[in-house]
């Protein structure tokens, strides 16, 4: 066989086939090269709309919560597997939903939770979504169960611990709601979600000074936060604060326009009642939380706005409205004992029993683990609870229910102790027993001058002149009449407690003190005229 030229023919196959397998590889490197780089493009467009959307997310306002949810949008269609993106949007949506009430959201936060839980998301935003909802929906005993889990398995986080604070409020555990928000906004000190959150549950227990410090820090952390904002406003006039100290936050609030969600415009609502309430108005009161009804139906601070208004007007269907705000909210205490209380100053005893009967219903099964480690029935510890309940049947007459509820509040030792000394020593004194209420006014009205209840001091002074002890009795007034105007009581009222109190000492077969206790307590009132 002739092989003549085959070297060359090989040389020549070799050389044809190598210089295509080289151009092969160059095109397959060169696709995998702008493959990479797509890749590393697309991943860092992804990266970046995710940081936008968590920064804008955390401003906490719903115009930036859409923003943020526009920011993952366009991530979705880069990367539609993005499981914590998927996360956060469930997150945003939950907030939406629970927080600013938009309809429709709930459904969104469903629909994305359930993909970021199908990619395996471990976020935060995932479990504090999923409690959330749950507790959302009223599926107490799921959130709790699935938070017992996620505890197991060592899961932690702000908006976890958010989460389990919404549902221990929502059980009506509320000293331990109030630890878990704390915590939560404490680790979570930059998004003032959280801190509002405390400051919400802080004001539904009737606690205005510390939820307006939640609230403070809540627009330190952005002081355009407009539900903290408000929120705080409400705060500080449920506490009694002059009107004119907030008119400019709420003119600020009302120029909002479109970023203002029906439930603000209905928190701004009764904000403004409130205002006109503060100023002895309260027919201006009542058209403005019939807005915030409008515009929000389960707003439970226009339903009880609404019926401190009605209660103003001695109107007789305030009962039927404070009695449909506790329904509204069972476990915010502010609507129930304080509804009690208007009611009992309007004279309505049978309405104010019947909220406070409506609160232990809702507290009776609660339980609370005290420091030493015990169960014990949260209604034992609810200071404020029996000290509401003994000034009802003081006032009907029942003195012996009235004084055993004020040994239950004596009994819990919580923050209402001096209170509950000053109320059992008052009523001990109405029933001539001088004796044990001098040592319970005592406890609260010190020789000093150091307590700060002039109510007692008033009381002790009382008891001193029944007993025959005028110059003791006048030291004592005279401390009430000083704490009453550190207080801020207007020097009219300073000046007619003192002249009540000349007048006591002349009737009583004292002239001569009569007088010189007017020419010490003078300075009191005059200085102030």
């Amino acid at each position: 066989m002739d092989t003549s030229g085959r070297g060359d023919w090989k040389r020549r196959e070799g050389l044809g086939s190598a210089l295509l397998q080289i151009g092969v590889v160059a095109v397959v490197l060169a696709a995998a090269v702008a493959w990479y780089v797509h890749r590393g493009q697309v991943r860092q467009e992804v990266d970046a709309h995710l940081r936008a959307a968590r920064a804008a997310a955390l401003k906490g306002n719903p115009s930036d919560l859409a923003m943020a949810q526009q920011q993952l949008e366009t991530l979705f269609a880069l990367s539609p597997d993005s499981r914590d993106a998927r996360a956060l949007s469930a997150d945003i949506q939950t907030v939406l939903w629970l927080e600013h009430h938009q309809p429709g959201a709930d459904a969104k936060a469903r629909e994305q939770l359930d993909r970021a839980e199908a990619m395996g998301s471990r976020s935060g935003e995932r479990y504090g979504a999923r409690v959330l909802l749950l507790v959302g929906e009223g599926k107490t005993a799921e959130a709790q169960k699935l938070l017992e889990e996620l505890k197991a398995q060592g899961a932690n986080s702000p908006k976890l611990t958010l989460a389990q604070a919404r549902l221990l409020q929502r059980q009506g555990r509320l000293s331990e709601a109030r630890q878990a928000f704390a915590h939560a906004a404490e680790a979570a000190w930059r998004d003032p979600r959280f801190s509002t959150a405390y400051g919400e549950a802080l004001l539904d227990e009737g606690l205005f000074p510390q939820a307006a410090e939640a609230f403070s820090r809540a627009t330190a952390a952005n002081p355009d936060h407009l539900l903290a904002k408000v929120t705080s406003v409400l705060a500080q006039l449920y506490a009694g604060r002059n009107p004119d100290t907030v008119k400019a936050t709420l003119e600020e609030l009302r120029t909002r326009g479109k970023e203002l969600t029906p439930a603000l415009q209905a928190r701004i609502a009764v904000a403004q009642a409130e205002v006109a309430l503060a100023r002895g108005a309260p027919d201006e009161a009542l058209p403005l939380t019939d807005a915030a009804l409008k515009a929000f139906p389960d707003e439970h601070y226009a339903l009880f706005t609404r019926a401190r208004a009605l209660a103003a007007k001695h109107a007789p269907e305030a009962r039927a409205a404070f009695e449909a705000a506790v329904a509204k909210h069972p476990t915010a205490p502010l609507l129930a004992l304080d509804g009690a209380r208007l009611l009992q100053a309007q004279g309505d005893g049978a309405g104010a029993l019947a909220l406070l009967e409506a609160y232990e219903k809702t507290f009776r099964e609660v339980k609370v683990t005290t420091a030493d480690g015990k169960s014990v029935a949260a209604l034992d510890r609810d200071d404020r609870y029996w000290l509401s309940r003994g000034g009802v049947m003081e006032q009907a007459g029942r003195q012996d229910d009235a004084l055993a509820a004020y040994d239950k509040a004596l009994a819990a030792r919580g923050v209402g102790l001096a209170r509950a000394q000053y109320a059992k020593g008052a009523l001990l004194l109405a029933r001539k027993d001088f004796e044990g209420a001098r040592t319970l006014l005592s406890a609260v009205a010190p020789d000093t001058g150091a307590g700060s209840m002039p109510e007692a001091y008033a009381a002790l002074g009382e008891l001193l002149f029944a007993q025959g002890e005028f110059a003791a009795g006048c030291q004592q007034h005279y401390f009430a009449l000083m704490r009453a105007r550190a207080q801020g009581t207007p020097p009219e009222l300073i000046a007619t407690r003192a002249n009540d109190i000349k007048k006591r000492l002349e009737t009583s077969g004292q002239p001569a003190m009569a007088k010189a206790w007017l020419n010490e307590a003078g300075p009191l009132f005059q200085a102030q005229q």
